[in-house]
């Protein structure tokens, strides 16, 4: 069976936003990749709802039950799709990646990091930045990959 796909926010904002800049990468990423199952928990999903019903992302934001829909649409009844519980303490995260989390901006990608490792997935993201918590050679650039517009 294939390694779970858990799914960063930018990667669920641009598969499932069509004016989205990467909607033609992700889009095309999920068609090559059918077959192989995926995953949310609740930090992708929660991030997913704030940014998409939020104004300043769309001037046609959904309202917050039209953007529920629509996640569900995806995910609801999706024998490809897995939900993940946010299950790792961030005394765990600091153990796995310590010094090399060096800003605020690196936690929640250090956790969705770590989750994917626990669930023996991998983590698709379009944020290159996370290298720096992931370097070439390590278990935990093994379980990364990064999409290119």
């Amino acid at each position: 069976m294939s390694k779970v796909w858990l799914f960063d926010v930018n990667v669920m904002i641009a598969w499932l936003w069509p004016t989205h800049e990467a909607h033609k990468t992700a889009s095309a990423w999920m068609n090559n990749h059918r077959l192989e199952p995926w995953a949310t928990c609740p930090i992708t999903e929660m991030g997913f709802l704030r940014i998409v019903t939020n104004r300043s992302f769309s001037p046609i934001a959904p309202k917050w039950a039209e953007a529920v829909r629509l996640l569900g649409k995806y995910t609801e009844g999706n024998a490809s799709h897995r939900f993940w519980p946010d299950s790792l303490t961030l005394v765990e995260i600091h153990k796995q990646f310590g010094s090399r989390i060096t800003g605020p901006n690196q936690i929640t990608d250090a956790y969705l990091l770590s989750l994917a490792m626990q669930n023996d997935g991998r983590l698709l993201t379009f944020d290159y930045k996370i290298e720096a918590i992931a370097p070439q050679g390590s278990p935990a650039r093994a379980a990364l990959e990064i999409l290119r517009i």
